[in-house]
């Protein structure tokens, strides 16, 4: 009897075990969202049709009607051929676009998420199947869709307020009496305003790069700041306030900022008071010839927690927004936009440079073969030096960096409310090229003793540099690269 007791205990326990084990296992399991074991009540479905099957989609707003087609159309596309070659090609695309309001520039995307929403759609709960005071949940007066099909079927849905408690929002539809709540998810999107529904995109295009840009001008606070075009591939020109090259890079970061704009919404139509966004007389203006079009985008005051500009585009009277970090050029000086230097040019491109200052001239006469190198030579006041001889490397070094301290002139300040005259030169460098092109750069001190007025080919540029530029040792200022190079050329006679 024992033993028994012993076999019996275990196999009670075995029992138990695998009973607990199929319990867990076949309970139904519980929905997300579910605070006890009751599956969630099954949703009901209000619209039940083939998206692809819908043609037009009408929404009707107290502040108007909004009406879009489906349609087909041809856009251009890029390929690669069996060669390897990229060539366009036509091919169809299905878009939605607005038939009213005429001319709206419609987001394609955000209305196929309408019809998305709309072709299975189903309710959270049934509020009500007969209500005699529709006001209560905003259906005396709801947004109104009708979701058009090919064969001529329509499906009407009313939108109304945001239920009390939040995340839904009653709805009906227009042959059914009984109200319902849809998710919040799907009526915001069905609620959507003109505005929501347009297109962010500043251009037709989104690949622009800087290379498409062709002219620059930009005012600030009623006044020209600069104007500018594309001379070279990269090369930009200023034709004012100076006639000059322009500071590739920085115009450059500006084209690259500007091909990349969309807007981050809009905010306002037709608006009587432009000044209430700082646009009624623009902080700035910025017009630029962008693929062969004109443009003209005025930028206004900031917007009062995201920091953001407000904007319009070609004087068009809707407002938007565009990102506080996309205009680091705003206030910048003109210093930043006018090239660096006074003159630059490769050494590749100079047959002779006659520099004179301190009582003296010195020529040099240089000779670069692009193609190889050992055939260079560098000659200063009569001494040769060869590429091909490494006893003369240390001399061309000397040389080049004497070089440099001439074209190395760095603007300091753009002065254009003065006059100077073309007197009393403290420096004159005349640069023939290879081109027979000679361009002579003169500096004038001005009467503070402090700075150089910079004159080109006989002409004032507007440029100022400081004159201790000179003696700078870090950038082989003249004053400096020159004794070392005088001093090494002395010691090699020897």
């Amino acid at each position: 009897m024992r033993d028994f007791k012993k076999l019996l205990i275990p196999a009670v326990i075995l029992v138990i075990l695998v009973g607990v084990y199929l319990l867990i296992t076949y309970l139904p399991e519980k929905e997300d969202g579910d605070t006890d074991t009751t599956s969630k009540t099954e949703r009901i479905q209000i619209f039940d049709f083939k998206k692809d099957d819908l043609t037009e989609i009408l929404i009707e707003r107290e502040d108007g009607v909004m009406q879009f087609r489906y349609v087909t159309i041809q856009v251009e596309q890029e390929k690669t051929d069996e060669e390897g070659n990229t060539v366009t090609e036509m091919v169809d695309r299905n878009v939605w676009q607005a038939v009213q309001p005429e001319g709206m520039n419609v987001n394609s995307s955000s209305i196929d998420t309408i019809a998305w929403n709309a072709n299975t759609l189903k309710a959270e709960k049934l509020i009500e199947e007969n209500p005699s005071n529709l006001a209560q949940y905003g259906l005396d007066k709801p947004v109104k869709l009708t979701f058009t099909m090919k064969d001529g079927t329509k499906h009407i849905l009313h939108v109304g307020s945001k239920t009390p408690t939040g995340g839904a929002y009653y709805a009906k539809t227009a042959n059914d009496t009984t109200v319902y709540t849809i998710g919040d998810y799907e009526a915001e999107r069905f609620l959507r305003s003109k505005l929501e529904l347009l297109v962010t995109d500043l251009y037709e295009k989104d690949d622009y790069t800087t290379k498409d840009f062709a002219t620059l001008k930009f005012s600030r606070k009623g006044s020209l700041v600069f104007d500018a075009y594309a001379k070279e591939e990269t090369v930009w020109w200023l034709t004012y306030p100076i006639d000059t090259e322009a500071r590739y890079t920085n115009i450059v970061t500006i084209c690259d900022s500007h091909a990349k704009l969309s807007v981050l919404k809009y905010v306002e139509e037709d608006v009587e008071d432009l000044s209430k966004y700082g646009l009624a007389e623009p902080a700035y203006i910025l017009e630029y010839k962008l693929d062969g079009r004109d443009y003209k985008l005025s930028i206004g005051s900031r917007e009062q927690n995201s920091g953001d500009y407000y904007a319009i585009l070609n004087d068009v009277n809707l407002v938007f927004t565009l990102p506080k970090n996309s205009f680091p050029y705003l206030d910048k000086p003109i210093e930043e936009i006018v090239s660096a230097f006074v003159y630059l040019v490769n050494i590749n491109d100079v047959a002779e440079m006659r520099i004179t200052m301190d009582g003296r001239t010195d020529i040099s006469r240089i000779n670069v073969d692009p193609d190889d190198d050992e055939n260079s030579t560098y000659e200063f006041n009569g001494e040769v030096f060869h590429e091909s001889r490494d006893e003369d490397e240390e001399y061309i070094s000397l040389f080049k960096k004497y070089y440099q301290g001439a074209i190395g002139l760095t603007v300091d300040k753009v002065v254009l409310d003065e006059e100077p005259e073309l007197e009393n030169p403290e420096v004159t460098i005349e640069y023939t090229l290879h081109t027979g092109e000679k361009v002579v750069v003169v500096l004038v001190p001005t009467p503070d003793g402090v700075s150089f007025y910079a004159f080109r080919n006989g002409k004032y540029t507007g440029m100022t540099l400081r004159q201790k530029q000179l003696t700078d040792e870090h950038n082989n200022g003249l004053r400096v690269s020159y004794p070392k190079l005088a001093e090494a050329i002395k010691e090699r006679k020897k």
